[in-house]
């Protein structure tokens, strides 16, 4: 166990693979069963969330332990706890993943034949509504193209705005129709049509993930005049009835019959009982400018899970941490717990650049003092939730904010030991050298004259113990 001293002396980092976690980074998810269904901007491996419940749960147990994900995004942590016959219970606010996350835990409640025959009914629908739309679109007919489009226009997300037009009127034309076909399915094959329409909408949209939203003229690419819909959504229906028909033959019995629950909501809401998890493994929202509500809003709003701006600043605000832009110019945030070293660096961070307002120094210390806030919660909410000998496993990355480098692992450990918990260790998951915009690349990267060291970005994974 490390003490308070070794680490106020500098944390002693251990390689993953020393203890048996695999590499972290979620580009691996793309090619799994099940975890392959949609993109996720953030996250973890599942092989890591395996190699986490193989290290730090009961090999043989007696009854099914709970696995406790805060911050659950598509379901990563709860596919893979089920696969190991565990109860599953999730905490997500983003209204997309929490659907993608419950479609997915739900899913061996679809008969894949009965799904099979859904998917062949929708393709064979909208193949004959886009040659239709490529028709009337091809001879300039755009008023013909409309009223084809007729009640599903009401599917249009009024409240939803970009700088170009998200669709181009052809491919708006074959969405809506697939969104309008897909609503009057029943439960559970609706929410497994929903989520492919989600995963698969920007590859036909006029934007792109460069990693983050971004228009295509943006990102140096060529608008979309006109494209399928129907190809690109039933090739991912297809992967899900594979994968259903995959998770049956090997994880049935585990499976089905265990909890698996998705709650869209703040963890900090939670109503879980004490000492009744033993295993979280989780992400939260890393100290960066990623923003998770943004980067998902044409998902949002074309499959109607917001509708106005309002929703969409709520949401923000019951973030895990707000985001820099929802704090910068309010009142002043200061930490709401007793850490000297954590107050001497949001200080520091305080006094940089102040000519330029709340886009300075000011504004990033509200995110840093709120963002450690909640970190802080988070911790207090693990030791009411953990059982005796229950661990959390929490990956989490460095950030370098106006200059400063914020060791979020180190602080969250701090915190840890502060509030009585044991930290196992803290173990190198992955190396990673990509930058983000509140990055200073000079600080990232060294200067040139070698007077200043390179700073590694780099994940961690801090093991607590209860």
């Amino acid at each position: 166990m490390l003490t308070k001293e070794q680490l106020a002396l500098e944390l002693s980092y251990g390689r993953a693979a020393d203890v048996g976690l695999r590499d972290a980074a979620a580009s691996e998810n793309k090619s799994l069963p099940i975890h392959r269904w949609v993109p996720w901007i953030a996250g973890f491996s599942a092989q890591f969330v395996e190699d986490a419940i193989a290290a730090y749960l009961p090999k043989s147990p007696r009854k099914p332990a709970l696995v406790l994900d805060p911050f659950a995004g598509v379901g990563t942590t709860l596919i893979e706890a089920l696969k190991a016959g565990h109860d599953a219970v999730g905490y997500e606010i983003n209204p997309f993943a929490a659907l993608c996350a419950r479609a997915k835990v739900n899913c061996l409640e679809t008969d894949p034949s009965d799904l099979r025959a859904e998917v062949e009914a929708f393709k064979s629908s909208l193949r004959r509504f886009e040659t239709q739309v490529d028709r009337f679109w091809g001879d300039g007919d755009h008023e013909g193209l409309e009223s084809l489009v007729g009640e599903a226009k009401q599917l249009r997300p009024a409240g939803f705005k970009s700088r170009i037009p998200f669709f181009s009127p052809p491919v708006e034309a074959k969405f809506l129709y697939a969104l309008d076909r897909a609503r009057v399915l029943l439960q559970p094959e609706r929410s497994l049509f929903r989520a492919a329409l989600g995963a698969t909408m920007v590859s036909f949209s006029n934007y792109s993930y460069e990693p983050s939203l971004a228009s295509r003229p943006g990102s140096g690419k060529q608008l979309i005049e006109n494209a399928s819909v129907v190809t690109p959504v039933c090739r991912k229906l297809e992967e899900v009835i594979t994968d259903i028909e995959w998770a049956r033959q090997n994880y049935a019995y585990n499976w089905s019959t265990r909890r698996r629950e998705v709650l869209q909501s703040s963890y900090f809401d939670s109503r879980l009982p004490a000492s009744s998890v033993a295993l979280i493994v989780t992400s939260p929202p890393y100290m960066n400018n990623y923003h998770y509500v943004r980067n998902t809003r044409p998902q949002l709003y074309w499959l109607g899970l917001l509708t106005d701006g309002q929703m969409t600043r709520d949401l923000e605000q019951s973030s895990f941490g707000k985001f820099w832009q929802t704090v910068r110019q309010g009142d002043e945030v200061r930490l709401k717990f007793d850490s000297p070293k954590m107050k001497q660096a949001i200080e520091s961070l305080r006094q940089r650049n102040p000519e330029k307002g709340y886009y300075g120094g000011t504004g990033w210390a509200n995110y840093v003092a709120t963002y450690l806030n909640d970190t802080n919660r988070m911790v207090a909410a693990f030791k009411r939730h953990l059982r005796g000998g229950g661990h959390a496993v929490v990956v989490v990355g460095n950030s370098i904010i106006q200059g400063i480098e914020f060791k979020v692992d180190q602080l969250l450990a701090d915190m840890a030991l502060s509030q009585g918990l044991q930290v196992v260790g803290v173990h190198i998951v992955r190396n990673k050298r990509v930058g983000n915009s509140i990055i200073d690349s000079s600080v990232r990267n060294g200067d040139e004259n070698g007077h200043r060291a390179k700073t590694q970005l780099y994940d961690a994974a801090v093991v607590i113990r209860r």
